[in-house]
């Protein structure tokens, strides 16, 4: 008997393993779920376009499972804000951006994807940038 108190899910992991999962990562399991596992929801076929819709995202999850960057090509920098703006950032990170990206079919967005995507918005929209610097100097 093994010292895995997990054992006892078997058939959950089959990938020919004799339940030692010392050599399996989270971001593997994460990254490639079989068919079994997804909890997609299931679309009306209403419209003449759902069935399409379907094997579109498909296609397209295989395209997106998993970060674009590995965590070795970070560069951890400091940003300076109020505490009640990184409220807002985290709120809308969660309330907005996640559950989007679980319609999409991501499952297993990771911070450093959602922080190097809000530095990508910055660079794009630089002239947005000036204008929230300045409309927030002119309130204090």
């Amino acid at each position: 008997m093994s010292d895995n108190p997990f054992d006892d899910l078997g058939g959950i992991d089959d990938d020919g393993s004799d339940g030692d999962s010392s050599e399996t990562t989270v971001d593997d399991t994460v990254a490639t779920p079989s068919p079994e596992q997804t909890d997609e929801p299931t679309r009306s076929t209403d419209s003449p376009s759902a069935e399409t819709t379907d094997e579109t995202r498909d296609e397209s999850t295989d395209d997106i499972a998993g970060p674009p960057f590995e965590y070795s090509e970070v560069r951890q920098r400091p940003l300076y804000a109020r505490g009640e703006t990184w409220d807002e950032f985290e709120d809308a990170v969660g309330i907005s951006v996640v559950p989007e990206l679980r319609k999409e079919g991501v499952r297993d967005e990771e911070k450093r994807e959602i922080h190097d995507a809000v530095l990508s918005l910055a660079v794009e929209e630089p002239e947005r940038i000036v204008e929230l610097v300045l409309e927030r100097r002119r309130r204090s």
